[in-house]
């Protein structure tokens, strides 16, 4: 028996601590309700947890943004109903004044009558907003972008973003100067239809020549591929998806589907190497320039080794490479393009293009009803600005029951991330509990035997007596 050192007491009181510790750190998660209260408790959890914890925040916003979206396309859709039902009494007036029944007096009152619908048409279609920005002007006043008609970036999922060739195109393990287009945001035949009469030129890369490709819905004009600057026109009529239509671009330059342009790396680089190309290939592809792909995304790429590693556009100008059609123009303020945040991550977005349906671009602005032939072409006239907002509408509806799936998805997904999110960081309450008690009985088993192990000692002094 000895008395320096108590190492039962000693014994008891580390189990004491240890036990008080442990029931500290239960009823600390019992009042959070949490099994992560720091990053002690479990840190590689917690990384995890804090990043499902900012995807839910953002999938919450995006939802938010989905109801903005689908409120701005009701607000656009309402006035251009209110639209066509004007344009639907301009009609009637346009018949009844190609009537010789009626006389000049009765045309001037119809015309007045017109004009008014006319002006009204005008102020709704320029003043109809959403928190400020104009819908249906096709313009960016109060916010928004206008996107030009004419310009494929504003169609495809991503385009070589500096405007020259500044990609790479790996050949047998050589990588060429390239410019890319992904299509992969084209997943159905309206996405498809969306690209006509838009494309992309690019310059060769030690010369000004112009290759355009455009893409028009039937009809294609094969004998551009002979001018100067050669513009290949790719049928997407028959096409439905992003890799069908790179497919169909690769055929139309080669004559041959999925054909891949492999150059000679032992031929000079001084010279287009054309002796690997079928005898079906266009001229579009006979000079430096050759075009492959991979899926969805089309690439652009100079088929000389010696210039693989240059970044164009060069100083002189050449490799330059643009979203449209050389030598066409782009039509400006054609459309207000919206970009919907639909996700927590960036580029999750949804586009909407609202048409500009002002009385000048549907073409109503000087329409006249004061004599039988002025109201037959009148009749005409407004059948096709009845049409334009039909077809208006008709892609605002479609914009809107997306929006609403793509609502119910994020609804679905944030539910089930804050599910795996809820597992990694909540606590099961009933086990801790049962943890809790346990703790405390051995916390009390403890206290006593530091009591008991103190009296040990005072039972040592009764020998002394």
């Amino acid at each position: 028996m000895i008395i320096n050192h108590n190492l039962s007491a000693i014994n008891s009181y580390r189990n004491q601590q240890r036990n008080s510790q442990t029931t500290t750190d239960s009823i600390a998660k019992l009042s959070s309700g949490m099994r992560i209260n720091q990053a002690a408790d479990d840190s590689s959890g917690l990384a995890i947890s804090e990043k499902m914890r900012g995807q839910i925040r953002g999938l919450e916003k995006a939802k938010q943004n989905i109801t903005d979206g689908i409120s701005l396309i009701q607000v656009a859709e309402g006035a251009m109903g209110e639209m066509q039902s004007l344009l639907q009494r301009a009609r009637e007036l346009s018949v009844q004044s190609s009537n010789d029944t009626n006389t000049d007096e009765d045309r001037n009152a119809m015309q007045n009558e017109l004009l008014q619908i006319i002006k009204e048409v005008d102020v709704i279609s320029n003043n109809t907003e959403f928190n400020g920005i104009k819908l249906l002007a096709g313009n960016t006043a109060g916010g928004g972008s206008s996107g030009p008609s004419n310009s494929l970036a504003d169609v495809v999922q991503s385009i070589t973003s500096t405007g020259g060739i500044n990609d790479t195109y790996t050949i047998d393990g050589i990588d060429y100067a390239s410019a890319v287009i992904d299509f992969s945001n084209l997943n159905t035949v309206n996405d498809v239809k969306s690209l006509a009469g838009k494309g992309v030129h690019y310059t060769c890369p030690t010369c000004h020549i112009a290759y355009s490709i455009k893409f028009v819905d039937g009809n294609p004009d094969t004998t551009r591929l002979d001018s100067t600057n050669p513009v290949m026109e790719v049928d997407i009529t028959q096409i439905e998806n992003g890799s069908d239509l790179v497919s169909k671009v690769i055929s139309t330059a080669y004559g041959q589907d999925d054909f891949e342009f492999i150059p000679d790396k032992n031929s000079s680089d001084s010279l287009p190497d054309n002796a690997s190309l079928p005898s079906t290939a266009t001229a579009f592809v006979t000079h430096f320039s050759k075009l492959g792909f991979d899926g969805t995304k089309l690439y652009i790429h100079d088929d000389r080794s010696l210039y693989a590693g240059t970044k164009f556009p060069t100083t002189g100008g050449h490799g330059r490479f643009e979203p449209t059609v050389h030598g066409e123009t782009i039509e400006k303020d054609k459309v207000l393009r919206l970009n919907i945040q639909v996700g927590s991550n960036a580029g999750q977005s949804i586009i909407l293009d609202i048409p500009n349906l002002t009385i000048k671009e549907l073409a109503i602005e000087n329409i006249s009803i004061l004599t039988r032939n002025d109201a037959n072409a009148a009749i005409t006239e407004i059948d096709d600005a009845i049409s334009a907002i039909s077809s208006a509408r008709a892609s605002v509806g479609t914009y809107q029951n997306r929006l609403e799936h793509t609502f119910n998805n994020v609804s679905n997904y944030e539910l089930n991330i804050s599910g795996a999110e809820s597992r990694i960081r909540d606590l099961d309450m009933s086990g801790e509990i049962t943890k809790l008690t346990n703790q405390q009985i051995l916390l009390q088993a403890s206290q006593a035997m530091s009591v008991q192990a103190n009296q040990m000692t005072q039972g040592i002094l009764q020998l002394l007596k």
